[in-house]
């Protein structure tokens, strides 16, 4: 009996739909937006589009170690790559992002646009001080950075492992030599080292770190919102940053690839200020100057990303 003929035997409605299901269009993306909050994004899309989404999320080291070490052994899976803006600058000096021209780069603040426009930042991460409500006083927070290197935060206080962008951009701000004596000084205080922003997140709301020094807000103005222990203020000068959405330069899928990019960058990035995050459209340019905002400038960074990791380490992890 030949091919056709077998199909006979099946039901025309399970041939179709197995058909269907092996014509749909795909599209993989790696992130390393929270778990939550990339999985509503994706199941958005897919239900707008018809597109299904290979998601694999991760740290952002891991996202761009992956996306680098699989593009040098002539693999290239991926079609989008959604990382803080640091990292994805790096993926442009390794020539691994294709330029986009799509209409939606109008729409963004100056700083989500980048001129070789290899990558384009929807969200804005504002770093602030986070705080557990039951554990500091509201008189006693602090005022200035600086009002953390008394004896009464001694041990309170933790920063995230990896936040070397924002430790360049800060030290930069206050004046090198200044900076640097400062975060000695806090070290030396008694300073936290953990890994993760969510982890931290949800450590000040356990009570267990009763100060956090560097969270992107959308964390605790969700833990808030929700009803947590946990407050939030931003000192100056506050550091921010964009994250980044961009195709890969040898994506496998470009048309879908394309579709997700415009998506995060115009409905996504909707959801995304539904959920609680800042997004990077024009038309929330008032409410960050009210921050007076200190960007970090990710092609800076990566210029002499190696030096300042190995500062940002030796200085906050304690390594010789």
């Amino acid at each position: 009996m030949s091919y056709l003929g077998k199909i006979g035997t099946v039901p025309i409605f399970l041939f179709l739909l197995c058909t269907a299901a092996w014509a749909q269009p795909v599209v993989n993306v790696y992130s390393s937006m929270a778990e939550k909050d990339v999985r509503q994004l994706v199941a958005a899309f897919e239900r707008r589009h018809g597109v299904k989404v290979n998601l694999w999320r991760s740290g952002k080291n891991r996202v761009l170690q992956r996306v680098i070490s699989e593009a040098r052994a002539g693999k290239f899976d991926v079609d989008v790559v959604h990382n803080p803006s640091p990292e994805m600058e790096a993926l442009h000096q390794e020539k691994l992002l294709r330029r986009m021209n799509s209409p939606r780069l109008a729409e963004l603040i100056p700083q989500a646009v980048p001129a070789h426009q290899e990558w384009a930042g929807p969200r804005v991460y504002i770093f602030v001080q986070a705080y557990n409500t039951k554990v500091v006083a509201t008189a006693e927070l602090p005022k200035s950075y600086r009002d953390l290197l008394e004896p009464r935060w001694k041990g309170r206080v933790a920063i995230e492992g990896k936040e070397q962008e924002w430790f360049y951009t800060l030290v930069q701000a206050m004046g090198e030599a200044e900076g640097l004596q400062f975060f000695r000084e806090l070290a030396a205080n008694g300073l936290q080292v953990r890994m993760g922003n969510a982890l931290l997140t949800n450590l000040v709301v356990a009570g267990d770190v009763p100060f956090a020094l560097t969270l992107y807000s959308y964390l605790p103005e969700q833990q808030r919102r929700a009803g947590a222990p946990i407050g939030w203020l931003a000192l100056a000068p506050t550091i921010a940053a964009t994250d980044a959405v961009g195709v890969a330069a040898h994506a496998p899928h470009p048309r879908e690839a394309a579709l997700f990019y415009d998506f995060m960058l115009g409905e996504g990035q909707q959801l995304m200020a539904q959920m609680g995050h800042i997004i990077s459209d024009r038309r929330t340019a008032a409410q960050l100057a009210r921050y007076q905002l200190k960007f970090i400038d990710p092609a800076a960074v990566i210029r002499d990303y190696d030096r300042w990791t190995k500062i940002f380490e030796d200085t906050i992890h304690g390594r010789p």
